[in-house]
């Protein structure tokens, strides 16, 4: 008997940004980056939010089919030539998350 593979549950990609220049420099960098993320498979997409209060904090939240549809865009060649420059404009921390629950108002 063939032995199914296990679906992978969707995960939840945050990255909390602290940016050290100009906000709009990082927000045109990060619009740069996220189109080359919108070509690679398993992504289902992203928001990027400023803080309210701070506008040198941004928080990113990308949502993946699985786990291993991130690990592989961020292992692609070109991805370190894209985040490369974010990484001189911003510190970042980056955790990745299994979904629990969820619910969207879809008349919103």
């Amino acid at each position: 008997m063939a032995q199914q593979d296990t679906p992978q549950p969707q995960v939840t990609f945050v990255n909390r940004f602290t940016v050290s220049g100009n906000p709009q420099e990082f927000e045109d960098a990060f619009a740069r980056i996220a189109a080359f993320m919108k070509e690679q498979p398993g992504i289902i997409g992203y928001t990027l939010s400023q803080d309210v209060k701070d506008p040198q904090r941004y928080v990113n939240i990308a949502r993946w089919e699985h786990a291993g549809a991130l690990r592989a865009a961020v292992g692609h060649p070109d991805f370190q030539t894209h985040v490369k420059e974010l990484r001189q404009l911003a510190q970042s921390e980056s955790e990745l998350y299994a979904e629990r629950h969820r619910y969207l108002d879809r008349t919103a």
